[in-house]
C-alpha cells in the first residue's frame, strides 16, 4: 500500500537579522513589512527592533508569524537594494507541520548558504517561536557561534542554495550535545541580563 503524505497548512515563526546597517533600519523594516509581513503581522508574535553595535553599525531584528514558508524571494529582492547588508533568515518549522527549522543567508541578492536543522537537536523550539533578539543574534549573526560551527560541517553539507521550498529536511546539519548546550547557555544568559534593543513601532515609526 502506497503512503501518501498530505501537506496541510501550518504556521512558522520568521526571524530576519540584518547586519552592517548604517541608518537604514526603518527603511529596511518598511521593505520587509510591505513585501510579505503585512499580510501576517498581527496574527501572532511580531516586532521589529534594532541596536547600535560597537563598530557604530546597526543590526535589525525583524520577526513575524506566517504560513508555511520562509519567504526568501522577498528577502532577496530587498537585499539587492541594500548592497553590503548581511541578511540571515530563519523559519521555525518548514517543509511540513512540525518540520525542521531552516536558515538562509543572503548578501547582495545572492543566497550564499542554506540548510535545515531539527529543533529538538538544538532545542531551539521555544527560542525561535518566542525570540530573544540578543540571544539569537549572538548565535546566528555573522561571525557568531553558528557560523563558526557551520565550518565544521562543510564536508557533509557544503554551502549552497538548496533551491526549493521543501528541501530543508534533506539538507540537515546535526548539532552535537555540546553545541546544543552552548546555545542554551547563550539564551539563558541574555534572558537574565536583558538587552538594549530599541523597538521600531511600525504603526507609528514606519508605515
Amino acid at each position: 500500500m502506497k503512503l501518501i503524505l498530505i501537506k496541510m497548512g501550518w504556521d512558522t515563526q520568521i526571524i530576519i537579522i540584518v547586519e552592517n546597517i548604517q541608518n537604514e533600519e526603518r527603511e529596511i523594516t518598511l521593505e520587509l513589512y510591505q513585501s510579505d509581513a503585512n499580510s501576517y503581522f498581527h496574527n501572532g508574535l511580531s516586532f521589529a527592533k534594532f541596536k547600535l553595535c560597537s563598530d557604530e553599525t546597526k543590526v535589525l531584528f525583524f520577526t513575524y508569524e506566517r504560513r508555511k514558508y520562509l519567504p526568501y524571494w522577498a528577502i532577496q529582492d530587498i537585499s539587492l537594494k541594500y548592497p553590503g547588508k548581511y541578511f540571515t533568515a530563519i523559519g521555525s518549522s518548514l517543509d511540513f507541520n512540525l518540520g525542521p527549522a531552516g536558515i538562509i543567508k543572503i548578501l547582495n541578492g545572492e543566497i550564499i548558504d542554506s540548510y535545515g536543522f531539527w529543533k529538538r537537536e538544538l532545542e531551539v523550539t521555544e527560542f525561535l517561536e518566542n525570540p530573544i533578539p540578543e540571544a539569537l543574534y549572538q548565535w546566528f549573526g555573522k561571525d557568531k557561534l553558528e557560523e563558526q560551527l557551520r565550518e565544521l560541517h562543510l564536508d557533509k553539507q557544503p554551502k549552497k542554495w538548496i533551491q526549493d521550498l521543501d528541501l530543508y529536511a534533506e539538507n540537515i546539519i546535526e548539532f552535537t550535545e555540546q553545541q546544543n548546550q552552548q546555545f542554551i547557555e547563550i539564551v539563558n544568559y541574555y534572558t537574565e541580563i536583558g538587552d538594549n534593543w530599541e523597538e521600531i513601532k511600525l504603526t507609528e515609526d514606519v508605515i
